[in-house]
C-alpha cells in the first residue's frame, strides 16, 4: 500500500507537468464563467475541467499553493503561519474509492502534526445528489496549533475532488461546512473545442516527447520561465528524471489527448481539459486533469508556461 500510496500522490504532480490536448469535435458554447486563472473572482473558484465552481468567505485571501493543490486560501486575519482557518481544493486522478481518502491523506497530514483523532467518516452527498464522502479530523500541528479538519471527497468522471476546509475554533461550524458544500458541476464545459493549427503542432509534439521517455526532449516543451504552484522547470526536470513514479519511470505508452477550454491572450493561450492515458503494463487508461495550465509562444514556438499569473 505505501508504493501505492507514493505512486497516487506524485501522479497529483503530473497535474502539473502533463498538460497536453489535441482538438476532436466543433467548439462548444461558451460559458459565462470563466476559470479562475482567466477571470478571477473574489470568493469563488471556476475549475476548467471537470468543470465546476467552488465559494468561499470572500474576505479570505490566496496563499501559496503546495504541489498537488488547485488553490489555497485563507483568513487575512489569521496570527498563524502556514494562515487558518483555511480552504484548499486539490484534483487528481486516483483509482481508489472515496472512502478511502486516509490511506491517502493521513500519511500526507502526518508530516505537519501529531495525534490525529478521525471524528467521523461518513457517505455523504452533493447538493445535486453526486455521491461524496464526509469527514473531520482533530489533531495538532507541529507548532502546537489544535486543528479541526473537515475533508470532503467525491468524484467526476476518473478524477477525485477533495475540499479541506480547517480552523482554529474547535469544531468545524455550519457557514464553514456550506461553503465546502457549495461544489456546482457546471454542465456544457465538458465538450472538446478546437484550438489553433500551431498550438495543435506543439501538443502533439509535446505527446511523442513524452512517449518517447527522453527527458531532454521533454524538457525542450518548457520555457525557462515556466512556473506552476511554485514549482520552476528545474524541480520538473528532477523530477521527470529521477522519480521513480514519473511517466519517464512508468512509462508512458500511449495517449489520447482532448482540450475543453482554449483561450488565446497575445503571446499566451489558456489550455485546460484531460488525457487519456496508459502507464507501463495498465490495463485501463485514466482521464488525467489538466489544472489551469498555460503555454507561451517564445522565438515563434510553445513553450509551457504553468499556471503564473
Amino acid at each position: 500500500m505505501n508504493r501505492l500510496i507514493v505512486v497516487l500522490l506524485i501522479m497529483a504532480v503530473m497535474l502539473l507537468v502533463g498538460s497536453f490536448s489535441v482538438p476532436t469535435q466543433a467548439q462548444s458554447p461558451a460559458s459565462q464563467m470563466k476559470p479562475t486563472l482567466l477571470a478571477p473572482t473574489p470568493g469563488t473558484y471556476v475549475h476548467g475541467w471537470p468543470a465546476f465552481t467552488v465559494t468561499y468567505p470572500k474576505d479570505w485571501v490566496e496563499q501559496p499553493a503546495r504541489p498537488g493543490e488547485i488553490i489555497r486560501v485563507a483568513d487575512p486575519n489569521s496570527k498563524t503561519i502556514p494562515r487558518i482557518p483555511n480552504f484548499v481544493i486539490t484534483v487528481f486522478p486516483i483509482p481508489l474509492p472515496i472512502d478511502s481518502w486516509s490511506k491517502i491523506f493521513l500519511p500526507i497530514f502526518s508530516r505537519s502534526g501529531r495525534d490525529f483523532k478521525i471524528m467521523y467518516d461518513k457517505p455523504s452527498q452533493l447538493k445535486d445528489g453526486t455521491p461524496a464522502q464526509e469527514a473531520e479530523l482533530e489533531w495538532i500541528r507541529n507548532d502546537g496549533v489544535k486543528v479541526n479538519m473537515l475533508v470532503l471527497n467525491t468524484r467526476k468522471y476518473a478524477p477525485w475532488i477533495s475540499i479541506i476546509a480547517a480552523s482554529d475554533k474547535g469544531k468545524i461550524d455550519e457557514d464553514l461546512k456550506n461553503y465546502v458544500y457549495s461544489l456546482t458541476f457546471q454542465p456544457g464545459r465538458e465538450e472538446p473545442v478546437k484550438v489553433p493549427s500551431d498550438v495543435r503542432e506543439f501538443l502533439d509534439k509535446f505527446c511523442g516527447d513524452l512517449v518517447s521517455g527522453n527527458a531532454e526532449r521533454i524538457m525542450a516543451n518548457y520555457s525557462e520561465e515556466f512556473l506552476h504552484q511554485s514549482m520552476k522547470k528545474a524541480f520538473l526536470e528532477q523530477w521527470f528524471r529521477n522519480d521513480p513514479a514519473s511517466p519517464i519511470q512508468m512509462g508512458v505508452t500511449s495517449s489520447e489527448p482532448t482540450v475543453t477550454i482554449f483561450e488565446a491572450q497575445g503571446d499566451k493561450a489558456y489550455v485546460d481539459g484531460f488525457y487519456t492515458s496508459k502507464m507501463g503494463n495498465a490495463a485501463n487508461a485514466v482521464r488525467v486533469p489538466m489544472n489551469n495550465q498555460q503555454i507561451i509562444k517564445e522565438n515563434g514556438q510553445w513553450k509551457w508556461y504553468g499556471n503564473q499569473k
